[in-house]
């Protein structure tokens, strides 16, 4: 049948038909849809011949002059007669609405099968399609909720349950369905599921619309509640589940000089009311102060209080010596709960919470990755706090994260995710943090300063005790404890150290040398078992790695009896204390530190010959004990100075960078860099080139330039060509990215020789994608420099390069070509050839199934549609380009799209949503420092600021973005600027003559 479709004007004349009512229109109506700009007897001709044609395709065997069966003409009327046509949206509605006047499920299930189905995809953007298609998705809203509920009354709820989940992700903020799924969950006794659709629905009402859920589903909210505390139906019952060690075994030494901060901790762990933590105000209290000052001791106290007040408590500690391992203060956390769960539970906790078991070990093998690294970031993020959730359903929970300061940024990005949604759910977070261990710049700190910034934590100082409660803690006479607060000056963990070691000598700097006085004192095996625990470091170790570890590391060696004696030995002289510790899922003994300046002492007494044997030998034990353990064999190889160090390193950074904790693949690099530099310096031109690109994901402009330069000069020192053509590319990219498009191009410039010197075809050396990406980026450079045919013409040789390719690497180059000249071709006003290339993207990018090309190409798409007047296809698009840009996890691409998204809603009249996303991306695009995506989300602030009446803030704006065009030296945002400031100068001289 398709090749008789000669012509495609007479495909588009039957499919017009089918989708008109009646199958009945009139030739002008015809012509208009199909030839709009051509003159009238033109128009005539071709409806002629176009409708020979179709009749032609739709029965060959046709005589000349003989009627068709299927296509005739009434008078001026074309008809497509429908006893005989079959059309499949015709049969799909009309088993709808036999399905919803019987409440038949298998009707209602086939016609939502044949509703799911796209009507017309290739004609997707074709205006007169659009209302036909708007009825189909109309009438498959209710027939999702009428099978729903069949399914359910049928106590079919999984499949109702299915149904419902599947059009959720087609109408994200479809309130009623969320409340239909609700109340399904609920009525089949899953009331923490049901108290989960809820947030989800509420979290997407916020974000998509500005309004929170509706009194029904609130009501429903209340009754999902309190089925959750009914003995019938609640969750199981945890009053019996151990205390985190750190709380359950009692404490030596006296909580003296804490009773107002103790008082404020506890109120805000259990929810009691206080003047400065009130229940449902600051969800994390920050216990901060100097090392030793006493904060892990105070929230020990509190955490206890709070527990025996009835409330949940988690405790999880950041491990420094392994490193800045992704999430490990919450794996920590987490894991030791679940590792105390009945095995049924854990099971139950993995099914519900699927995305957990990337991250937890305690919960069995992780599944396939199925989707982005970014994706799974937003998965770990919605099941970690589900489970919180879940946990806090029956009482309140606290969640104790201690020594903060030394957690990774991914881990940061976790906690102010949930702290943002804590104010309404029964979560508090306590966490200890050294500030003076977060340097300013820290990308840590300026989360903890954002956190601060939005008023949802505060910060409690723990300062020095005074004389008085340093003698009251060391129990000792005056006399001496005069002494002890002369040296220690306060510090509880000196004081304590300093009466502990029995006479008082030296200065409050000579806590070495009292672990090492305290030391002398243990026996030869005990000093050496607690160097091998120091050099492991990270917190509690297994007794079982601890063993292997004497075994291997230490002379002269210690076997399990004697490793096992050092150690109950160093546990009675108060130097380490038993910790459980999860290994392979369950419980187990292991070993840490009182006090990490003990450990820090006893490392520093192992030789540095010896502690890289030690290092080697916890490398070794751990690819045995725990060989997923990436970051941990990587941390130990690379300080035994072990060859093998280099690929731990690269696989720990290329896990890091799969699970978007950036800044840690970024510490993962530099040390693999530093290693490889000296010996290989092809490879690390090769880390640094992945490094750059976790750099530039991560909008760190000035630092990814660094590296990349770096690289490039590695490649053009060791002849490679095509080495320095890669980092050249890659460092065009970065500086486009950073407003010096002119700097770009220099850079390719100075590279094309080394392709045009070669041969393109058979030289492996330099392959036909390498000059594709180099004309492409040099297209991005001209589009983002204002030159656009210079750009069109270097997407042009681009094209043709990629034309060389084979089909898997051709799509995706295609797409990012036709991207780029879409845009081109939208900013240059050719609105009549910019359609087809934007049409070519998308469907280029839905073929390769890239997420940001999919992002460029839907955002592009709106635009187009804005310009062209059809503003709800412009919102749709701009609405899925933001969904992609999250999560791609490039924040300079989110604040572009949500910007122009803003744009959008403001022809649409949707002020005050539209104000508030510019402002919101003006403020991503602000925090990026200097990047390409300030000066455009700048004059869409100011354009509606103006728009809405704001002329003040929108003259504030305006500076601001004439000094960020001025920098870009874009065109585009220049020509704006120029506009903008011409109508807010007229302003006041409108206002005047209004109010003359």
């Amino acid at each position: 049948m398709a090749e008789q479709w000669r012509r495609t004007g007479a495909r588009t004349l039957v499919k017009l038909l089918a989708v008109t009512p009646g199958g009945r229109l009139h030739r002008d109506q015809v012509m208009e849809a199909l030839w709009p700009d051509m003159p009238y007897e033109a128009t005539l001709r071709s409806l002629r011949v176009t409708l020979h044609a179709a009749r032609h395709a739709l029965e060959p065997e046709l005589a000349p002059r003989s009627p068709s069966a299927y296509l005739h003409t009434e008078g001026e009327l074309i008809c497509l007669d429908r006893d005989l046509a079959l059309i499949d949206a015709e049969e799909a509605t009309a088993v709808a609405v036999r399905g919803l006047a019987t409440g038949d499920r298998a009707a209602l299930a086939s016609a939502l099968a044949a509703l799911s189905r796209e009507l017309l995809p290739e004609d997707r953007y074709a205006s007169w399609a659009e209302e036909r298609r708007r009825q189909l998705v109309a009438l498959r809203g209710r027939i999702v909720p009428a099978l729903a509920a069949v399914l359910a009354e049928a106590g079919e709820t999984d499949q109702a349950v299915e149904v419902l989940r599947a059009e959720l992700e087609r109408v994200p903020a479809a309130e009623e369905l969320h409340l239909l799924l609700a109340r399904v969950l609920l009525d089949a006794g899953r009331p923490r599921q049901a108290v989960r659709q809820y947030h989800a629905a509420r979290d997407v009402l916020a974000e998509e619309l500005g309004v929170p859920p509706a009194a029904e589903f609130q009501a429903l909210l209340r009754e999902a509640l309190d089925a959750l505390t009914s003995p019938r139906t609640g969750p199981m019952d945890r009053t019996a589940m151990p205390l985190p060690p750190v709380i359950r075994h009692p404490h030596d030494q006296p909580l003296v000089g804490r009773g107002r901060p103790l008082a404020l901790l506890v109120g805000h762990a259990t929810g009691g009311p206080d003047v400065d933590l009130r229940p449902g105000g600051v969800p994390l209290a920050l216990v901060a102060g100097e090392a030793g000052i006493g904060k892990t001791r105070l929230v020990a106290e509190v955490a206890g209080q709070a527990a025996m007040a009835g409330t949940q408590v988690l405790w999880g500690t950041c491990h420094t010596a392994e490193g800045q391992t992704p999430y490990g203060v919450f794996v920590d956390a987490l894991d030791s709960y679940l590792a105390a769960c009945p095995a049924v539970e854990r099971a139950t906790i993995a099914a519900e919470h699927p995305g957990l078991a990337a991250v937890l070990t305690t919960l069995g093998e992780a599944p396939t990755r199925a989707g982005s690294p970014e994706e799974e970031q937003a998965r770990f993020f919605r099941s970690v706090s589900a489970l919180l959730t879940d946990l806090a359903a029956a009482r309140p929970l606290l969640l104790v994260l201690d020594d903060l300061h030394a957690a990774d940024s991914a881990s940061l990005r976790l906690l102010h995710h949930l702290i943002r949604t804590a104010q309404s759910r029964r979560w508090r977070f306590i966490a200890t943090v050294r500030g003076d261990e977060l340097p300013a710049g820290d990308p840590r700190r300026l989360i903890l300063d954002t956190i601060a910034e939005q008023g949802l934590a505060v910060e409690v100082e723990l300062l020095r005790l005074s004389r008085a409660d340093c003698a009251r803690l060391v129990g000792i006479p005056p006399q001496r404890a005069r002494r002890i607060y002369e040296l220690s000056r306060g510090n509880p963990l000196f004081a304590l150290e300093l009466a502990t070691a029995g006479e008082v000598r030296g200065v409050p700097d000579g806590v070495r040398r009292l672990v090492s006085r305290r030391l002398s004192q243990l026996p030869d095996e005990a000093r050496s078992a607690l160097g091998a625990l120091a050099v492991g470091g990270g917190g509690a170790i297994s007794f079982a790695e601890l063993e292997a570890v004497a075994v291997a590391g230490l002379h002269p060696p210690l076997g399990g009896p004697a490793v096992a004696a050092a150690l109950d030995t160093a546990v009675t002289a108060g130097f380490i204390v038993e910790r459980p510790v999860t290994a392979r899922g369950r419980p187990v003994t292991g070993y840490a530190f009182r006090h990490p300046l003990v450990e820090l002492a006893c490392a520093e007494g192992v030789g540095a010959a010896s502690q890289r044997q030690l290092h080697r030998a916890y490398a070794e034990t751990v690819l045995v004990q725990r060989p997923d353990a990436v970051e941990a064999v990587a941390f130990h190889l690379s300080r035994a100075d072990d060859p093998r160090a280099a690929h731990w390193l690269r696989r720990a950074a290329e896990r890091a960078a799969n699970l978007f904790a950036n800044d840690s693949a970024c510490a993962y690099y530099a040390d693999l860099v530093a290693r490889l530099e000296p010996d290989d310096p092809a490879a690390a031109a090769a880390a640094r080139l992945d490094w750059g690109t976790v750099l530039r994901r991560s909008a760190r402009y000035q630092e990814a330039e660094e590296v990349l330069r770096a690289a490039l000069t590695s490649y053009r020192q060791a002849a490679d060509p095509r080495g320095v053509v890669r980092a050249a590319i890659a460092l065009a990219e970065v500086l486009g990215r950073a407003l010096r498009p002119q700097d770009g191009l220099t850079e390719l410039e100075s590279v094309r020789h080394l392709l045009d010197d070669r041969p393109a075809a058979g030289d492996e050396a330099t392959p036909y994608t390498d000059r594709v990406d180099l004309e492409l980026t040099v297209g991005t450079m001209h589009f983002g420099s204002g030159q656009y045919a210079d750009a069109l013409a270097a997407l042009t040789r681009a094209e043709h390069a990629a034309r060389q390719l084979e089909e898997a690497a051709t799509l995706p180059q295609l797409a990012r070509i036709e991207c780029v000249r879409a845009a081109c071709l939208l900013v240059t006003g050719e609105l009549g050839s910019a359609p087809e290339a934007c049409e070519r993207a998308l469907r280029l990018a839905e073929r390769c199934d890239d997420i940001s090309l999919l992002a460029r190409a839907l955002s592009i798409m709106g635009e187009l549609a804005r310009e062209t007047g059809r503003l709800d296809v412009a919102r749709d698009c701009a609405r899925r380009a933001v969904a992609a840009a999250r999560r791609m996890g490039d924040p300079a691409v989110l604040a572009i799209d949500q910007s122009n998204l803003a744009a959008i809603e403001l022809l649409r009249g949707e002020h005050r949503r539209a104000a508030a996303l510019a402002t919101s991306a003006v403020r991503l695009a602000r925090s990026l420092g200097r990047s390409w995506a300030l000066p455009p989300t700048l004059a869409n602030l100011t354009e509606i600021l103006l728009r809405t009446g704001r002329t003040g803030e929108a003259r504030a704006a305006l500076a601001d973005c004439e000094q960020a065009a001025r920098n870009s030296d874009d065109p585009q945002v220049l020509d704006r600027v120029r506009v903008l400031a011409a109508e807010l100068a007229a302003e006041p001289a409108a206002a005047s003559a209004a109010g003359g």
